[in-house]
Order: C-alpha cells, then structure tokens, then sequence
C-alpha cells in the first residue's frame, strides 16, 4: 500500500501587517499566498512547517486565535483568517488532531484587513466576542458557539459603517474591572475610534487624535502593578494599556483607567470639584476648534450591570481616556505592535502571581524590530533592544514582529517572506542578550521551475520573486538520535527579472532563464561547498574545492554576481573601512569575513540575501553577427531550458508567436557559443525541453499542439541535434514532456486534461502512442520515476488545480495504467503545479518527490510503497 507523507514544505509569509499570530500555545499561523501555513518556531527539530490549510480562494491578509481560560490556563481555541475572497473562516482542531474548516463568514462585500479577538486575563464563556474590518468600510461583530466537533455556529451581531473610511485595525478588550468589552478601532482618516457595549451593542463614546498618518495596529494589555515600578509611572494596577503604531512612524500609548472624582478630590485638594464637567467642557472646546489636547483625559460613564450582585454600589462607572506616551525611534512607517503576554511571576515573599510586563514589540519598515520599556531611572519609555538589519537588502523591512508566550523569544516575518527568530539568552529577566535562531524563509511569488542536481544532493528552485534558492538536508546527532530536516541553505542568484527555468549542467553548475531573455551560467562557491558537506554530513562533496572563488558579490545597480578569491580579500577588508564614506546610501556589500563563514547550521536570513550568492561564470545571450543575415539567442522572455545528461549542449526556448522565434536553440558549453543550427520544429511557444537520459534524444513540447524529437548529430558540431520526428499529439496545448529512466517511454501532458505515453515503433523509425489516460483537470506538469517500482513504471502528474497524481503501469510494457495514489488534497498545491521531479533516491521502499506551484511553495514529498 501506498503511502505519502510531507518531508519539507517551503514557503513565504504574505506581505501584510496582520498575516501572522503566535498563538498562546505555541503555534504559529500565517497566510502564505491562499493558503494558511501552520509553523512551530520552538520546536527542537526546527522542522519548519507543519502544514498547509487550503480553503480561501484570495490572499491571506489577517490571522487571529480565539482565546479562552483563565489566568496561566488560557487556551487557543479556534484560529480566524481574513482574506481577499471578501471572507473570513473559522479553523479548529478535532478530536482526531486534525485542521478543519468549522465556518465561513461570507458577509463582507470587500477584503478583510483586520481581525480582532478578545484580549483579557480571564476569558470565561461558552461563546466568543470577535470583530473583524473589511475594506468595505464597516466593522462586524460576531459571536461564536460550538455546535460540534466539526462545525461552529456564528452570528453576525452588528455592522458598524465607517464610509469610505475602512479600517485598518481592530483590539477587543474588557473595560477596567467589570466585563463590558471596549472595541478600539484604527482607520484611514488617522483617528481611533472607541467603541464600548452598551446593551449588547457597540455604540462610539470618543475618538483618540493625535496620529498623522493610518494607524496600521492597536493592541490592549491590563496593566497588573509591579513593585520597580518607577514614580513617573502613571499606569495603575488594574489600568487598560492601549498601544497603537501608525504610519507616521510614531507609537502612541493611551490609558483607560476607572476615574473616581470623590478619591481624586482626596489626593489633591486643589483640582476643581467639578473636574469631571471641566474636562468635558474641555473636550468639546478643543472639537468645535479642531485642536489635538492629547493631554487632556475624557471621562465617559458606563453601565457595567452589577447592581444585582453590589445592591449598595451603583451599576454606573466612568472612564478616563488619556494619553500617556510618545514612543519616537523608527525612521520609517510602523507596521505592527504587541504586548508581552503576561506572566505568572514569583514575589519577594514567595507568592505566585500573574503580572503583565512593561514590554512592547513593534516593527517597521525601516528594516528594524524594537522592543520598549520604560526606563528604570526616569520612568520614560525607550527601546531598549533594537532588531534588524542595518542597512543591507532586506527589501521593505519587517511587516509583523510577536513575541512568543513565555516572552523568551520574539519572531517577525519581513516582506521578502522570511521570518526571523532571536530568543533571549540572558538568565536575568531585566536583562538582553539577543541572539538569532534558524527560522523558515520560502519563496513569495509563484515558484516556476526545480530541479535536483545530478546527484540528487540538494534542490534547486527558480521564481517570479526574481530569486534562485537551494535546499538541502541538514543532517545532524540531536540526544543522541540521527535528525534530518530540510532548509533554505541558499539563495545562488538574486535577480532584477523574474526567472523562468533552471536546469544543473554539473553538480556544482547550474542555468536559469530569465524574462531579460538572457541564460546566465552559475558556479558554487568554496564557501557554499564546504558549507553543504559539513551540514549534510557527505564529505566527498569538497573535491576539487580549493580551486573555486570563496565567494560572491552583486555590484550595486549590476545584475550580474561577480567572483571574489582569496586574494581579493585584502583589497575588500581595505575598502570596507571607506565603505560608509563613500557608498553610504548603499546597500553594505558581502564583509570577506562573510563570504568565507562555513555554516554550522542553516543560514539566518541576513546570510542568506548577501553572503550565498554564486559566481556568474557565462551568459548567453542574443547577439548579431558582422553579417545581418544571421543572428543568434532569443528575441523574447526565456521558457525552458535544459542540459544534456553529458552537460556539452545546453537547450533552450522562449516566448514566440512565429516559427521564426520558436526555434529550439542550442549552446555548445565547452565555448558557451550558440550552434549555428538549431531546431525548427514548432511555430508557437515550446513550452518544455527534454534531453534523455542518454543524451541521443532531444524532446520538446508546444503551444501548437506537437512534440518533436530531434536526434544527437555528432558528426556536425553546427547541427548537434537534428529533427527527426514530430507529431500533433494533443487538442490542446501541451505543457510538460518527461522520459523513463530507461529512455523506452515519454510523456507529454496537456490542457486538454490527458496524458499519452509513447514509445519507438517495432521498427525505430518513429514514435507511436501506447496509452492515453484521461485525468479530471489540465495536466501543467509531469515526471517518471527515477526507477521501476516492482517491475512498473510510475508517473507524477501535477494538475492545473494544484493536486498531484500517482500513476503506475500493469507491467513494464506500459500499454495499460492505473492509479497508484491520490494524493492528499493537504499535502498538494492550491493552484498550478508549475514543475514536477523526483528524487533519484529509494531508500526502504521510499521515494522522494518534489513539487513546485503557483502558490509560492517547494514541497518535497516521501513516497512509500
């Protein structure tokens, strides 16, 4: 019986403020593209993500985890994700340990930007209050209830219309000392409006000024008392903390305490004994003329329904809203903040309590996370730790940063997708001590195009994020049991073009195509050798290392990676020192203590983006002869590129719309010089190249309906291959093409959702098709095993819906197919399966199969049989 399980699952987080929460029981959720990924950054294996949810047909733009408990025993209970679909979903795990989908909120007439849960020490109930945005400008609550294992019951309870001012972050809360919820709510118009319920509904009691820009996060905390708390400290115990971030580059804290007039009349004998109708006389004052008293605290009265239970007490309370800080430090729009999740502390005289920290996380796009407390000596609050890269490449900075729930750790996820971890060394709890710790990264746009090496040591994939990257196993003794797991160990080529293709030339050499319509040659580094042998425990893997450049270098403004050698070190290490002199509003090039690191473990993000680049050692591209009459390269953006099994001839297509850009062309890599001869076979795109395995065969599939088969020519080194077959094989177009190991059989896939397999005819002169096996949906990639599997073939299909088939032959003739496995729609693609290969590794019956989609994911899948 078959099975297939996940190996590794590589992906990017979206690009939004709100696509990533870590939940009080350690996990973290993210959007990545459609999907929700599901990662667990504490987990001693560091096996990166768990798992996949599909669901939404949008982009993931929010995630948020519905809690509830008590105190130290709070409990996520249900994860909610916002999307573009112009809805959001309830998640939640079943008795069996499973993910499911329990309700779909389909309400919304735009995409949801923002979601907030209930955020208190104590959360007792049998429902659950949440909220969420939507850039159709209302804001909708919403009740939740448990109807069984697998299906939840939500209820819309109110739409609050903001206009044509949606919002763009929501915190839910409980009002100081009473159970009345208190929605804050941050908007386009750069004002917060609070919200507080009023006979189970929600009605505006004061808006908070103050911001210039949008206020991108609000976060609540119940501020619990501490005893360093400084003097110039104003929060009270029992105070609500409000923190909001904004794109004016500013955090801003506000207080919302219990406001007692008779007790402030007590303390200070000189304030007015109509202090409460003063300060409201001072609010509408500082409205009718447009003034920001920021200052000044606004006192609103609610009724918090406990004259039953307090006969002598009235149900009626007031609240101050104030002010508080001015959290000034980042140069750039903030993104996201959080508070330090509360702890159960031990006090002086021994007890047990539960205290929340004066901590507060936040980050930005000036490429920096920081973490704020108040100073010990003044009281003031200052960012006491500061996160990040300074200068560099890391795009757009951090959209996101949280810490973990016992507050040791904090992770932030970037715009390029990646996410970093850093945890806390220090045995002090006032202390920092800072250091980073492996994290997941993945590609961020759809993944075009992988491939294994030659030796099936490591894999290779290209994207329209304009980046290559390399994964590999990291094999290691851990409590003493032999661990393997896959990471990004990493990023060859970072490019100004979105690539197309890749194919390996040698173990150490690789080509990738591009939209600039030009092939570009890499050649690994001495570093990323020596890195991949200790890390992958395979040290047969540094032969003939020391005659390779230790590293590479991506001039500024340039595209192409230049070769740094020993000897230039001296020249960098002198020119580092006049580095901010000279080039300080550029990006800070690789350090040569850097390029020369060999990894102990995977690489931090920082290392990867500048210091595992590849040497650019070729390219091939278009170019014209004295004579007008011949010209050579491609005229359009490269498709398919492949390289012969002897790595001597290099194929390659691009985009055409007429026989005459539609040629197959071919590149002779001793010379790296175009063949003046190459294929003309097709008149539209040929979308796939396929050397055999042998290297006689040359095969290649196109927008016009045919394969063409051309054969090795060793006689005349102008026509290496030469056209000797081609057939209109499909009503469609036709995708992808692979051959059997043993070169017997080929595949071609195609839109018109079959595949047919063929193979020479009795009298090798031609190929006839023996089989024809209809699928349910187009096929947009396929790949044969690297090997029979009890005396079979077996074939992967990958299908415009993103699941992936296994399909096995009745014998090794391969006239009759069956179904070997269905693969699970979890462990699949959401969206096109771009590319198809399969490991050449059998190891107790297990095979490996790694995948590519459109939904910005590699996923490498064990096949057991």
């Amino acid at each position: 019986m078959v099975q297939v399980s996940s190996e590794y699952i590589s992906v990017g987080c979206n690009r939004t403020a709100h696509a990533a929460c870590w939940g009080v029981d350690g996990l973290v959720a993210f959007g990545a593209d459609k999907l929700i990924a599901l990662y667990s950054p504490l987990d001693t294996l560091s096996k990166g993500v768990q798992e996949t949810l599909p669901g939404h047909t949008g982009r993931v733009i929010c995630l948020n985890f519905i809690e509830r408990g008590n105190e130290d025993d709070l409990k996520d209970v249900a994860l909610i994700s916002g999307s573009a679909d112009f809805t959001a979903k309830i998640w939640k795990m079943n008795q069996h340990g499973k993910w499911i989908n329990s309700a779909t909120l389909k309400e919304h007439t735009g995409a949801v930007e923002t979601i907030a849960c209930l955020r208190a020490h104590s959360i007792e109930s049998d429902h659950d209050m949440f909220a969420t945005g939507s850039s159709d400008g209302t804001i909708r609550i919403w009740e939740r209830r448990v109807v069984n294992d697998d299906t939840d019951e939500v209820v819309c309870k109110q739409v609050i219309n903001n206009g044509n001012k949606y919002p763009m972050s929501l915190a839910l809360s409980y009002l100081p000392e009473s159970k009345v919820p208190i929605l804050v709510s941050g908007h386009t118009d750069k004002l917060i409006s609070v919200y507080i319920c009023k006979e189970n509904e929600f009605v505006k009691v004061h808006t908070l000024q103050g911001h210039d820009n949008w206020v991108r996060d609000l976060a609540f905390a119940t501020y619990t008392g501490s005893e360093n708390a400084h003097a110039n400290n104003l929060f009270q115990k029992g105070d609500l903390m409000l923190a909001s971030g904004s794109q004016d580059k500013y955090i801003r804290l506000w207080k919302i305490s219990l406001y007692n007039p008779v007790k402030k009349e007590e303390d200070d004998e000189k304030e007015s004994e109509n202090v409460d109708s003063d300060l409201m006389d001072a609010l509408k004052q500082s409205e009718l003329s447009d003034e920001q008293l920021s200052t000044k605290a606004h006192v609103v009265s609610v009724d918090v329904g406990q004259r039953r239970i307090l006969k002598k007490e009235n149900s009626q309370k007031q609240y101050s809203f104030m002010f508080e800080a001015l959290l000034m430090g980042h140069d750039d729009w903030v993104f996201s903040i959080q508070w330090q999740r509360p702890q159960l502390t031990t006090a002086a005289d021994g007890t047990r309590q539960f205290t929340q920290p004066l901590k507060l996380i936040s980050a930005s796009s000036d490429k920096s996370m920081m973490i704020w407390s108040p100073d010990e000596h003044t009281g003031v609050w200052v960012n006491e730790v500061r996160m990040g890269d300074i200068g560099g490449s890391a795009y757009l900075g951090f959209c996101g940063a949280f810490f973990s729930p016992d507050g040791k750790y904090v992770a932030s996820h970037g715009a390029n997708g990646s996410f970093h971890v850093w945890k806390n060394i220090s045995e002090a709890s006032d202390e920092n001590r800072w250091v980073p710790q492996v994290a997941i990264s993945g590609h961020f746009k759809s993944v075009e195009s992988i491939a294994w090496d030659p030796h099936s040591r490591y894999l290779l994939s290209a994207s329209l994020d304009q980046t290559t990257r390399l994964f590999a196993p990291w094999n290691r003794e851990l409590n003493g049991k032999q661990v393997t797991t896959w990471h990004e160990m990493g990023r060859p080529q970072v490019h100004g073009y979105d690539i197309k293709c890749v194919a390996f030339s040698n173990e150490w050499q690789f080509v990738s195509g591009a939209d600039e319509k030009v092939l570009r040659v890499f050649d690994a580094p001495k570093s990323c050798v020596e890195s991949l042998a200790l890390l992958t425990s395979e040290n047969s893997l540094l032969d003939h290392v020391e005659s390779r450049p230790i590293g590479a270098n991506l001039p500024a403004l340039g595209l192409s990676n230049k070769a740094v050698f020993e000897g230039d070190v001296n020249e960098m290490e002198q020119a580092q020192d006049n580095h901010n002199m000279y080039q300080s509003y550029t990006s800070a090039p690789s350090t040569p203590t850097a390029l020369m690191d060999v990894m102990s473990h995977p690489p931090f993000e920082e290392h990867l983006i500048q210091h595992t680049l590849w040497p650019e050692v070729e390219k091939l591209s278009r170019r014209l002869t004295l004579s007008i009459l011949f010209s050579y390269g491609h005229l359009y953006e490269i498709m398919s590129v492949d390289v012969s099994s002897d790595g001597k001839y290099v194929a390659s297509t691009c985009k055409a719309s007429t026989p005459e850009h539609a040629v197959v062309r071919l590149f002779d890599t001793e010379k790296w010089k175009e063949a003046k001869n190459g294929i003309n076979a097709h008149t539209l795109t040929a979308t796939r190249v396929r050397f055999s395995h042998n290297g006689r065969w040359l095969l290649s599939v196109s927008r016009d309906r045919l394969w063409s088969i051309s054969e090795r020519n060793e006689s005349d080194p102008d026509t290496p291959y030469k056209l000797v077959a081609k057939n209109k094989a499909h009503a469609r177009i036709i995708w992808d093409c692979s051959w059997s190991h043993d070169d017997r059989f080929f595949i071609t896939g195609s839109r018109d959702k079959t595949v047919k397999i063929w193979s020479h005819t009795p009298d090798n002169k031609n190929w006839t098709c023996v089989a024809t096996i209809k699928c349910t949906e187009a096929v947009t990639a396929v790949d044969f095993a690297p090997a029979l599997v009890d005396d079979k073939y077996v074939v992967a299909l990958g299908l415009e819906n993103g699941h992936i088939q296994l399909l096995s032959s009745v014998d090794n003739e391969a006239n009759e197919w069956t179904q070997w496995h269905n693969v699970d729609e979890r462990l699949c693609h959401f969206g096109v399966v771009r590319s198809l290969t399969w490991r050449n590794f059998n190891q107790d019956n297990t095979l490996q199969l790694a995948s590519a989609g459109e939904d910005h994911s590699v996923r490498i899948l064990n096949v057991k049989y």
